[in-house]
């Protein structure tokens, strides 16, 4: 371990404060707004190096550099006080990709209905006349498909449920 890579020189570099409360990275951010710092040579966020000192578990690198590329590691750190630069190890907990995005979505830090995504094909009033005509019996997922211009699975999903949830 070099001298600038020890848990002394890492800790000297978050204002911590009390226990309850944030303990903010002073140093470098990324544009998103996280903490950054090169540790061993790999550039990694600086939550992830918190929790790692205090709990061990997870894997450092994160590639965040590298424009394009999706993060690879399996175990997010994620914040339950919401702020970026939190670096407060009882503020950090696991969790996988999933539970990071219903996380922002159930906290309201992503709020775009998966009804309103530019690539969505049906209008809310479609999808309702779709399960309403379909829950009646009037039509079968086949005839429905072809009438909205989607294909059967679309059609499918939509009468499960499993797609145009906030509907």
């Amino acid at each position: 371990m070099t001298a600038k890579n020890t848990p002394e020189n890492f800790w000297a570099r978050v204002h911590v404060g009390k226990p309850h409360e944030c303990w903010e990275w002073q140093g470098a951010k990324t544009s998103s707004g996280y903490g950054n710092l090169s540790w061993h040579g790999l550039h990694v966020q600086a939550h992830r190096v918190a929790y790692f000192l205090r709990h061990g578990g997870i894997a450092l690198p994160t590639n965040f550099r590298q424009e394009g590329v999706a993060k690879r590691y399996r175990r997010f750190v994620l914040h339950k006080c919401d702020n970026r630069l939190c670096c407060n190890p009882d503020h950090l907990f696991l969790g996988s990709m999933r539970a990071n995005l219903l996380d922002a979505y159930s906290k309201g830090r992503k709020v775009q209905p998966r009804s309103q995504h530019a690539n969505a094909k049906l209008t809310a009033t479609q999808v309702v006349a779709i399960r309403q005509r379909y829950d009646a019996g009037k039509n079968t997922q086949q005839q429905l498909a072809a009438e909205f211009g989607v294909t059967q699975r679309v059609i499918s999903l939509i009468v499960r449920r499993e797609s145009y949830k906030d509907i």
